[in-house]
């Protein structure tokens, strides 16, 4: 894994300035990370909402059955979905299960500051395939 040398949200948020979000990859793989106060508060909500030892919630397609049988999706009309994992592996993993492509996994895992860990992120899959992450809290 290349070091990382952003460390924090905090970071993330500086670096992206004015923009409030950071995008990485390619036009065919792109992670956009999202670090607008409106859209991390909605998040922030949810999450406030439905406490428990959670560190990624979900935009998923279904708001029932198996979080692994069911798909990553956009926000609008989206069921979110909770989970907790142990640490990045945990993190790719589930990605992966919910139809992330592998190369969107590697950018969430490499641009995403302790993805798995004691952040919260919430992802969700945009209409044209980019994958977004927000940060809910660090």
């Amino acid at each position: 894994m290349p070091h990382n040398e952003i460390f924090s949200i905090k970071d993330l948020i500086n670096q992206a300035g004015e923009e409030q979000e950071i995008q990485y990859g390619t036009s065919k793989a792109r992670l956009r990370i999202d670090l607008r106060i409106d859209d991390i508060g909605l998040w922030k909500s949810h999450h406030d909402k439905h406490p428990g030892n959670k560190n990624l919630l979900l935009a998923c397609e279904s708001n029932s059955g198996e979080l692994s049988n069911t798909n990553l999706t956009w926000v609008v009309g989206a069921a979110i979905r909770s989970a907790v994992v142990e640490g990045t592996t945990g993190a790719r993993n589930l990605l992966k299960n919910l139809g992330v492509s592998e190369e969107l996994v590697d950018l969430a895992a490499e641009h995403c500051p302790d993805l798995g860990g004691t952040a919260v992120w919430a992802f969700h899959l945009e209409r044209h395939g980019w994958l977004t992450a927000t940060p809910v809290e660090s």
